[in-house]
């Protein structure tokens, strides 16, 4: 009988880890995408900003690179991904849509980078101080 009882504690125990971890992943995830932005970089340096609550509409654009390679990303509601590309590999265009900051999309040959970031609050939800 007492070793039924070790086997049901321990499952018990598991099972409670299980859900606070995945409260906790739900609120992280809550509070990551309510203020996402996704930054497009080029060679080091942020060419858009788009803030990815704010689309209605999905859209598409196309940034071509110095060297005449281009990427074609899709921006919609809560996500962004690109649907098309010149270089020989496709990892990008695999990778497919991103909504949150986990794992940006990279185009190696295009010198390309997307990351979703949070974006500053305002100054109304800002701390102004300290306290110890």
């Amino acid at each position: 009988m007492k070793k039924y009882l070790k086997h049901i504690i321990v499952g018990f125990l598991i099972v409670i880890v299980f859900i606070i971890l995945l409260v906790t992943w739900v609120l992280i995830n809550a509070q990551r995408i309510s203020n996402a932005v996704a930054n497009v970089y080029q060679y080091g340096e942020l060419i858009q900003s788009i803030d990815l609550n704010k689309v209605e509409d999905s859209f598409t654009f196309q940034i071509v690179d110095v060297n005449g390679g281009y990427n074609t990303v899709l921006v919609e509601h809560g996500c962004i991904s690109i649907t098309d590309s010149s270089c020989a590999d496709q990892i990008c265009v695999h990778q497919g849509k991103i909504s949150d900051s986990v794992i940006p999309i990279v185009c190696l040959p295009n010198q390309l980078v997307i990351k979703i970031e949070s974006k500053p609050m305002s100054s109304a939800g800002q701390l102004d101080g300290q306290t110890r």
